[in-house]
């Protein structure tokens, strides 16, 4: 392609490059992002200097011999090298965030089934790498200085090399808006992970979606408090969201609670995305009562909704609205959102109403042979548009399976009532079968939840020599509570019908999960597969 191609290509072009290009011009001195490392002051990027690193760090991959359509995979957690690696989109190529804390075998599975040709690794976990390599032929190890705990090993590519010595003018290549920008692995609810490869289109969609007022309604005044891992989908979504509307990301290196509240108070964040696990005990931080008054939005999403989490965050903050999301990676972290300020404003009292579906998704909820249910039936949801993902990598067959009928499936069971309003059922795969009844996991985790007691709950099935299935609720209380299994036996008696009262109570500590916080069920149904057979 001639120089002149290359002008006239870039006349109608839309690429994630080009708008962090657009908002260097706009807003050159507006913070980008901001970077809280563990230690230290925090790390600011203004649009300016986000669009000449990106530039640099493109034009050095580029020497490096990276070309259009191949990967770049970065191994560490929440680090402005993450969040600057976006600058692939500016050459074709894609990202890949791996995370730091898979297996080794894992982690060799993402780097190989990616096609990663360069793997840029935090100091932190350079140890990892370093006895992972002799495995990984004809991929080039880079180094990232961000803690100083390891030096560069000989021969590694210094990422700040890349952004210091490479020119800053915009690189010259022919980008369509359909190419991938990021592969991302599922976060491991399932046993094998799959990637997701989601298209510069994907990400501006949602981007545009998420500014919406009947949506998420973000704006690109907001200054967004980012704390959940970058390197999953969700995580990314959050963090890259704001800088594609041209706001402010303030990211933390991890959860860290006090530096959070740190965080919001100085920067005057004005909404977040966590998990209810994670804002739970950012509630009882100290200092985030004065921190939050500049909050607007709370968004959470991923697991059943405690009432409690409600209630406290109304004491916090009781200007806050609250944001119900119901997403997933395939459609670019998008899904249905329910805007509510306190409880008694949900529909029905159904604490799985998720609202109305994004701008940027049709929706459809099918019986197994994809018809439309009845309003008011569960069946499956399924979605199309423009934030639904390019393919699972090298996976056609799945792809295939989930992209049945020109729908994507997502294997989740809701119900619209007749305001098109959804609700929440359960995954299928979570749903139990027991006695000829179909109980939604969710549901007694809803009904449970309510238990003054109650922390968190999971519900799960485990195999059983009578009802084929049995319902089994693990349950944290809140601290400093001694709460009984009859308690909560005695509570679902009287708040659910007889068939949905789980079998079996645990009291628990704590709950297997994943980085986001989400709770493992398929590991709670192996470590308790056994206990209708022990008589517990």
């Amino acid at each position: 392609m001639t120089h002149r191609d290359i002008k006239n290509h870039l006349l109608n072009r839309d690429t994630v490059g080009d708008v962090i290009r657009r908002y260097s011009k706009r807003n050159p001195d507006k913070l980008a992002f901001v970077l809280s490392p563990p230690q230290g002051s925090p790390i600011e990027y203004t649009y300016s200097k986000f669009n000449e690193s990106a530039n640099r760090l493109a034009n050095g991959l580029t020497a490096c011999g990276i070309k259009k359509g191949e990967g770049v995979a970065i191994f560490s957690l929440n680090t402005y090298q993450l969040l600057l690696t976006i600058a692939v989109a500016k050459i074709g190529a894609y990202i890949i965030p791996v995370n730091p804390a898979l297996t080794r075998n894992e982690m060799e599975y993402v780097i190989k089934q990616s096609d990663a040709k360069i793997i840029f690794v935090e100091d932190t976990f350079a140890d990892k790498i370093l006895s992972a390599l002799p495995n990984l032929l004809n991929v080039k190890p880079g180094f990232i200085k961000f803690s100083g705990k390891n030096e560069k090993p000989d021969g590694w590519i210094d990422f700040e090399e890349l952004i210091s010595i490479y020119p800053e003018n915009e690189p010259e290549v022919e980008i369509d808006s359909r190419d991938m920008l990021t592969l991302t692995y599922t976060s491991g609810t399932e046993a094998f992970p799959k990637g997701v490869a989601l298209m510069h289109q994907n990400w501006l969609s949602i981007s545009i979606a998420c500014q919406i007022d009947s949506y998420m309604g973000v704006h690109e005044d907001e200054v967004m408090l980012e704390s959940l891992p970058l390197f999953y989908t969700g995580g990314m979504g959050v963090g890259l969201f704001p800088i594609l509307m041209g706001a402010t990301t303030v990211s933390t290196y991890s959860p860290d609670l006090a530096r959070m509240v740190e965080m919001m108070a100085k920067y005057k964040t004005t909404y977040t995305v966590l998990t209810p696990t994670i804002y739970l005990r950012l509630f009882h931080t100290e200092g985030i009562k004065e921190a939050a008054t500049s909050m607007r939005k709370f968004l959470t999403f991923g697991a059943t909704i405690p009432e409690r989490m409600i209630t406290k965050g109304r004491e916090i903050a009781p200007h806050i609205q609250w944001v119900s999301l119901y997403a997933l990676s395939e459609p670019t972290c998008c899904g249905a959102v329910g805007l509510f300020k306190t409880i008694n404003e949900i529909p029905e009292g159904d604490l799985g109403w998720v609202g109305k579906p994004a701008p940027s998704l049709e929706m459809r909820i099918v019986d197994d042979n994809n018809n439309d249910v009845p309003v008011g039936d569960v069946g499956e949801l399924v979605f199309r548009g423009p934030v639904v993902m390019k393919e699972y990598y090298k996976q056609p067959e799945l792809t295939a399976k989930v992209f049945d009928s020109g729908w994507f499936h997502t294997g989740d069971l809701g119900r619209l009532n007749k305001n098109g309003e959804l609700f929440f059922v359960d995954r299928k795969k979570d749903m139990i079968k027991s006695g000829g009844e179909n109980i939604s996991t969710a549901s007694v985790e809803y009904a449970i939840s309510s238990y003054p007691k109650v922390s968190e709950v999971a519900v799960f099935g485990v195999p059983h020599p009578e009802w084929m299935e049995a319902s089994v609720a693990a349950v944290i209380p809140i601290q400093n509570e001694y709460l009984a299994e009859e308690e909560i036996i005695q509570y679902c008696k009287q708040n659910l019908p007889r068939f949905k009262v789980p079998k079996y109570v645990l009291i628990v500590n704590d709950f297997p999960r994943n980085p986001t916080g989400k709770i493992l069920k398929r590991e709670l149904r192996e470590q308790y597969k056994d206990i209708a057979s022990q008589g517990q």
